[in-house]
């Protein structure tokens, strides 16, 4: 079988051999290479997500909606992992050229499914801690450590006692953001979503404080 790659996994398969009985070396080979193949040895051929601080905006969008789709975990990680495993020549996201994007998403296919998930793993963790420590509230809803942490796409599902606003609000989500930055200049989208996290961040950040501050004053006002 060889090493287990996103190329060539099949859960079904895999299942089959370690239920079965080992027969004779080649079995007992096959299952080694399984084993092996599971195994984190880390990112060395491509440039792994280490600071969510250091990738675009529109990087960090094309995450968030891909973790967002309602299918499969493996099929979810098979549209991830080129995004999150980027050329070691790339300085930031560049995925415009087809034939390019292709040929390293082959690449990230090859790699050893151990590592791919590996680095799917960390990046769940860097993206909680950025997402919902470092700017708690800013981008999604504010979570509580004493709360049960649901996932963004839950928060976000339109159901049928939501309101028109609510189903607009979700719909046009990313746009609204990408709106807010770039000042609701339309003409500057493009370049708002080359800026980094670093920048977008924190002018977020400010606009949420801001935001909660004039609620309090409203309410103060209105007692």
């Amino acid at each position: 079988m060889g090493t287990i790659t996103l190329k060539n996994y099949d859960k079904d398969r895999l299942d089959e051999i370690r239920g079965k009985k080992p027969d004779n070396f080649g079995d007992l080979f096959y299952r080694r290479e399984i084993a092996e193949s599971f195994q984190d040895k880390g990112i060395s051929r491509f440039k792994e997500i280490k600071d969510m601080n250091h990738i675009s905006f529109g990087h960090f969008i094309l995450l968030e909606k891909i973790l967002a789709l309602e299918i499969e975990l493996d099929d979810k990680i098979k549209m991830i992992a080129p995004v999150i495993l980027r050329p070691l020549d790339e300085v930031k996201l560049d995925n415009d050229n087809k034939e390019k994007e292709d040929k390293h998403k082959e690449l990230v296919f090859d790699e050893s499914i151990g590592s791919v998930y590996g680095a799917f793993n960390r990046f769940l963790e860097l993206r909680q801690q950025y997402l919902h420590k470092t700017y708690n509230g800013v981008i999604y809803d504010t979570v509580h450590d004493d709360e049960e942490k649901e996932e963004e796409e839950e928060k976000t599902d339109v159901g049928t006692t939501q309101s028109a606003r609510e189903f607009h609000a979700k719909k046009f989500f990313w746009n609204s953001m990408i709106s807010l930055v770039a000042g609701g200049d339309i003409f500057k989208f493009n370049d708002t979503l080359e800026l980094m996290m670093y920048q977008v961040m924190p002018y977020l950040a400010e606009k949420r404080s801001l935001e909660i501050i004039e609620t309090l004053e409203y309410k103060q006002r209105n007692i």
